[in-house]
């Protein structure tokens, strides 16, 4: 580390120093392979929104440990999710060369309603209407996990003004 070959990750995970950039989505997949990309994040990656999150948001089981994403880089946001929620709509995507966990769009756009009041009111607002004008949305599978995940009544009246 002193001769910067290496550099410290976190404790007990270091990186060969590269000249070159390396991304957090790099990172992101090496140090937490069950991690779901979650909200704000998930609706960058699916082009929803044009500005870029100053932080990863991430699922992850409620069980683990929060010391675990202490990193420096890239910066996180965790959040922990009750097991039987996690597997709802996940699927997996290549993002800048990675292949990365992250729910889905309907799934997303679910979670993006049910947590409204701790996500920017303009984030949400353009990721809804960026949902709406896509024309691969799933209206009915948008509900049937708002209904899962029992914010069926929010999702309603929140994409019905949409609509």
């Amino acid at each position: 580390m002193d001769k910067n070959i290496i550099r410290k990750m976190k404790r007990g995970y270091y990186e060969w120093q590269y000249n070159e950039f390396v991304s957090g989505i790099s990172i992101i997949t090496k140090l937490f392979p069950d991690a779901i990309i979650y909200l704000i994040s998930a609706v960058y990656i699916y082009g929803y929104i044009d500005r870029t999150p100053n932080e990863w948001h991430l699922a992850v089981a409620r069980g683990s440990s929060r010391s675990r994403f202490e990193i420096e880089y890239p910066k996180l946001k965790s959040y922990y999710i009750h097991e039987k929620y996690m597997s709802i709509g996940k699927i997996k995507v290549t993002y800048e060369g990675h292949e990365v966990n992250i729910f889905d769009k309907d799934r997303t756009i679910c979670d993006v309603v049910r947590n409204s009041n701790k996500i920017d009111k303009e984030i949400v607002n353009q990721a809804i209407k960026s949902y709406i004008d896509d024309p691969k949305k799933n209206i009915p599978n948008l509900m049937k996990y708002a209904k899962k995940m029992r914010a069926e009544k929010r999702v309603k009246t929140v994409i019905g003004m949409w609509l």
